[in-house]
């Protein structure tokens, strides 16, 4: 199971709009979780070992401004991740979290739109651009093959060096 799907709907934490808070967590969270649940259940009840893996977001593990519920969501996928590799190793069920950086997507849109935006973004990275969808693949690949059969409840950071890059 590959759990991609994600909405960001940006506004500041002081006027941010209940719906879309719940909207967000829904999607971002709340599918994730019942979807795993739903497979899990499938394979331990079939004893089928497998791999799930989850997209989360460098806005699991820092602080981005006006968008609390995005960031809450990824940092709740971050730890449900956690806690289902825990409990469903001894059934021979990985799970974990694959964290891409700004990748030029649909959802990410008006942010590369935005020439400031944009090369802010560029900027943080350390080679200095987005990451296109493709370059999810060969590490997507990675978690799912019997290559990281000994690795559960990780974060497999696709950031272009976001994470890494001081000042």
């Amino acid at each position: 199971l590959i759990n991609s799907a994600a909405i960001t709907l940006p506004g500041e934490s002081t006027n941010y709009n209940e719906s879309d808070w719940f909207k967000t967590l829904s999607v971002n969270l709340n599918g994730i979780f019942f979807l795993c649940q739903k497979v899990g259940k499938n394979m331990i009840d079939n004893q089928v070992a497998g791999s799930i893996i989850n997209f989360t977001s460098i806005g699991a593990m820092e602080g981005f401004e006006n968008n609390p519920a995005y960031a809450a969501s990824k940092g709740g996928v971050r730890q449900l991740t956690k806690s289902l590799a825990v409990e469903w190793g001894k059934y021979g069920i990985r799970v974990n979290n694959l964290v891409p950086g700004y990748t030029n997507t649909p959802m990410n849109k008006n942010s590369w739109n935005d020439p400031v935006l944009k090369k802010q973004r560029e900027d943080r990275t350390v080679f200095g651009r987005w990451a296109e969808t493709e370059e999810m693949a060969g590490p997507a690949i990675f978690l799912a093959s019997s290559a990281s059969s000994y690795i559960t409840g990780i974060d497999l950071v696709v950031d272009g060096g976001w994470l890494i890059k001081g000042m």
